[in-house]
């Protein structure tokens, strides 16, 4: 008590000019006295959400680490490593990628010839005429590769006008696998070109003019679209024509090594084991051949293992800012140590090797516990001597993910720890914020009871106070 009116007494002189009055002051006095309890609470509510977020950091850290693990553990995550690149000498004329199924080495390839798409050109018809159409009337039939198209043509159309409804017809008909192009060829003439959608020979253009005369008009039995030498049967430029008549200069040409090749494609997969040529441009008789060089791809398969490297570095670097915590965490004690030291164990090897250690790839453990790889040519030459050795480091039941798995499996779940742990800590919060308001507001009241019961006591203060003035002057008077 002699506190509070300690601290009555310094707010009143500190006061003295104010108008706050003394029983303000008393309430005020009595608030102060007990805000250590208050902080107290509110000291603890924000070391609980410390708490709290930690664990939701944990949990961000753990989910993106299982999702890098997850890649290890996948059925076709071994033969992820034997992944192999291929670089070209000239990548303007032919590209190409690997597969597992590549042999390391180099091949040459000289494109002699790209695939091509067929390309039919109708005759030149003079665009403001009338007479070639005198076929006019109503779902007129031609057949284009083997499909029907249906035709209207208006009476009195001209040539223009016909073509167009032409194309149109063509290129609304459903498989017809060509595409259908109107083109002024001069400032009076038009044609129909037609085009097949994929390129070589199987996909050449075929037609039939179904006794509708249509095509005929167009010019088009001056070509034989059954025979593999489709020459003009009149030559010249106006009149119909197909832009390779033969057949098979449709088709791509190469030499692989030295052996002719001819494809329907510009994409070649069947040639080469594991390997997928693009043919991009064809050469000179007089250029050298191009080099394609197969190799292991060491950086796809860094690009494969730095994700868990770098997410097994970030859970590393977490854990250890906050170590405060795990100490203070019976049940997370250990999880650094054991984290930490899966990097050093060793992994049962495949039979016959006697890799089984990170190191033995070019992966470093950093001071710090961190992992990197450190020494690519290593990793390379591990590669290339045998990739199932490599993945096994990771792949296998006691490799490098499944340990990690295997050390925060108790961590992971609805009722696992983390989860756990954020649902006790998120109760315990909600409490504290509740006992912090229940405190506050029985402080409040407090004050305010002791507020009323000074301003009584100073009524009747001032009661006996008036009372004794009285009498002090009735005394006086007598």
């Amino acid at each position: 008590m002699s506190d509070l009116l300690s601290q009555i007494q310094s707010l009143t002189q500190n006061n003295s000019n104010k108008s706050t009055t003394a029983a303000d002051q008393l309430a005020e006095a009595y608030k102060r006295s007990q805000q250590n309890r208050i902080d107290a609470l509110t000291n603890k509510q924000k070391f609980l959400e410390q708490k709290q977020q930690f664990f939701n950091q944990l949990k961000s850290k753990i989910d993106g680490l299982i999702n890098n693990i997850d890649v290890f553990t996948a059925s076709n995550a071994s033969s992820k490593f034997k992944i192999k690149s291929v670089s070209s000498s000239k990548s303007d004329v032919v590209t190409a990628t690997a597969d597992k199924d590549a042999i390391l080495g180099i091949n040459t390839v000289k494109v002699n010839r790209l695939a091509s798409n067929d390309i039919l050109i109708t005759k030149r018809l003079n665009i403001g005429e009338t007479e070639i159409f005198n076929v006019s009337g109503e779902n007129l039939t031609f057949k284009i590769n083997g499909k029907e198209i249906k035709v209207t043509i208006a009476e009195g159309s001209t040539n223009e006008q016909a073509m167009k409804a032409i194309v149109s017809a063509i290129n609304s008909t459903s498989d017809v696998k060509v595409a259908a192009s109107y083109v002024k060829d001069t400032t009076s003439t038009g044609r129909i070109t037609l085009t097949a959608k994929e390129p070589g020979q199987s996909n050449k253009i075929t037609f039939d003019d179904n006794g509708s005369n249509i095509l005929n008009a167009l010019g088009l039995d001056n070509v034989n679209p059954n025979s593999d030498n489709r020459t003009q049967n009149i030559a010249g430029n106006q009149y119909a024509y197909y832009k390779l008549s033969n057949i098979e200069q449709l088709n791509s040409e190469i030499e692989v090594n030295g052996l002719n090749i001819s494809r329907e494609s510009n994409s070649i997969n069947d040639v080469l084991p594991g390997v997928t040529l693009t043919l991009l441009k064809a050469q000179e008789s007089s250029e050298q051949a191009v080099n394609l060089t197969s190799e292991v791809n060491t950086n796809g398969v860094e690009s494969l293992i730095n994700p868990i490297l770098n997410s097994y570095n970030d859970l590393m670097k977490f854990l250890k800012s906050n170590n405060s915590i795990l100490k203070s965490e019976s049940s997370l004690g250990s999880l650094l140590f054991n984290i930490r030291a899966i990097s050093s164990q060793s992994i049962t090897p495949l039979s016959g090797s006697d890799m089984k250690y990170l190191t033995d790839i070019g992966i470093k453990i950093n001071n710090d516990g961190t992992l990197s790889i450190n020494d690519k040519s290593k990793l390379t030459q591990a590669l290339k001597n045998n990739p199932e050795e490599v993945a096994n480091l990771f792949t296998a039941n006691d490799g490098f993910a499944k340990k990690i798995e295997k050390s925060i499996e108790m961590l992971l779940g609805d009722k696992g720890l983390i989860q756990s742990k954020r649902k006790s800590l998120g109760d315990q919060i909600d409490q504290t914020i509740k006992r912090n308001k229940e405190v506050t507001a029985s402080i409040d009241r407090q004050a305010e009871n002791l507020k009323k019961e000074y301003m009584s006591m100073l009524k009747v203060y001032l009661e006996a106070q008036n009372q004794y003035n009285t009498l002090l002057s009735n005394f006086s008077v007598s």
